[in-house]
C-alpha cells in the first residue's frame, strides 16, 4: 500500500530533519521510502523515470542486464511506496515519478532549513558530460544513507543527532532503545560514515555528519527538478 495519501498531507509543513526530529510514528511511516531506494537497481529505476516525463517499461527493461520479472518486482516496490505513478496504454505501461514524494524527501534530508529551493534552470543540463558524471557518482553512494535510513530505530538515531551530539545513553534515553541496540546501529552509521565518533573525557559523543545527508537530499531534489522540468515531455514508441 502506497505510503504518500499521510505524505500528501503533510509534506508542506515537514521540517529537514536538522531543523526538528521526526516523531517515531513518522519515523516508521517515512521508513519504507527510503528502504525502496536503498536497492541500487531501484534507485537507478527512478533516477531514468525521473530524468524524463515519462517511460515506457520496455525502455526501462533494456537498460539492465536482469530479467523483465526483476524490473517489474522493483517497479511495483516504487509504485507501492508512492514514489513513481503508472498508467497502462495499451499494451505498454509508461511510469513517470511523483514529483511531490521527492520533494518530501529531499527537504527531509537537506542539512539547511533555510536554504532555497533549487531551480530549473540552475540545473546541469542532461548532455552535460561533467554534470551525468557526478549524478552518478551520487547514485552510487546513495543507496548507502537510504537503506541506513530505511531502519526506524536509525533514522530516530540521526533525528536525535541532528539536534546536536549525543553520547549513547543520552540516545538510549531518547529512543527507549536497549544499549546493545543503539551501540550496533551508531556502529553502521560510523562505517557509512554518516556519523562521526568525538572523545571527550571520559564519554564518547555522536555527531550527525550533514554532508552524508546532503548528498542524498540533493541527488532526490535534482530529480524532483528534473521529473518537474520533463512534465509534458511524452515519449514516443
Amino acid at each position: 500500500m502506497s505510503v504518500l495519501p499521510m505524505l500528501d498531507a503533510a509534506r508542506g509543513c515537514r521540517p529537514p530533519l536538522s531543523a526538528q526530529p521526526l516523531a517515531p510514528q513518522v519515523a516508521g511511516e517515512l521508513a519504507p521510502l527510503f528502504k525502496a531506494l536503498g536497492d541500487p537497481v531501484r534507485l537507478r529505476l527512478l533516477s531514468l523515470i525521473a530524468s524524463t516525463d515519462e517511460v515506457c517499461v520496455c525502455d526501462l527493461t533494456d537498460a539492465f542486464d536482469v530479467t523483465g520479472a526483476t524490473i517489474s518486482h522493483h517497479l511495483r516496490v516504487l509504485r507501492e511506496t508512492g514514489l513513481v505513478d503508472c498508467e497502462r496504454r495499451g499494451t505498454w505501461a509508461y511510469y513517470r515519478v511523483r514529483k511531490e514524494a521527492l520533494d518530501l524527501l529531499g527537504n527531509l534530508l537537506t542539512s539547511n532549513a533555510d536554504a532555497p529551493s533549487a531551480t530549473v534552470g540552475a540545473l546541469p543540463s542532461a548532455r552535460d558530460d561533467t554534470a551525468t558524471s557526478n549524478q552518478n557518482s551520487l547514485i552510487s553512494a546513495d543507496p548507502d544513507v537510504v537503506r541506513l535510513l530505511a531502519d526506524p530505530l536509525r533514522a530516530r538515531i540521526v533525528q536525535v543527532l541532528a539536534a546536536g551530539p549525543a553520547t549513547t545513553s543520552h540516545l538510549v534515553a531518547d529512543t527507549g532503545a536497549k544499549q546493545p541496540n543503539v551501540s550496533g546501529h551508531l556502529r553502521l552509521l560510523r562505517e557509512a560514515g554518516v556519523v562521526a565518533a568525538e572523545p571527550r573525557g571520559r564519554f564518547t559523543y555522536y555527531r550527525l555528519r550533514p554532508d552524508a545527508l546532503q548528498g542524498a537530499a540533493l541527488h532526490l531534489a535534482d530529480l524532483a527538478e528534473q521529473a518537474r522540468a520533463h512534465a509534458e515531455n511524452f515519449r514516443t514508441c
